[in-house]
């Protein structure tokens, strides 16, 4: 199976409580392998690009009321 990364960059500064759920929101996607907040304002999330894309992880941050964007790498 192929794994990729991306970052996640929230425009507003996401408190550690809001942050963790929005970690578990991303994991219950069946094609999210994990995720990881290294600051309030970014998350990488690690998934499998046979059965989802950036596009759609990205829309269910946006869906949680977050400006968000992916970071280019």
């Amino acid at each position: 199976m192929d794994i990729v990364d991306m970052i996640v960059h929230v425009n507003e500064t996401v408190p550690a409580e809001r942050m963790n759920e929005l970690e578990e929101v991303l994991r219950t996607d069946a094609c999210v392998i994990s995720t990881c907040s290294s600051n309030p304002h970014l998350l990488m999330v690690t998934y499998n690009p046979a059965c989802t894309t950036s596009g759609n992880l990205l829309n269910i941050v946006q869906a949680q009321g977050l400006h968000a964007n992916l970071v280019g790498l």
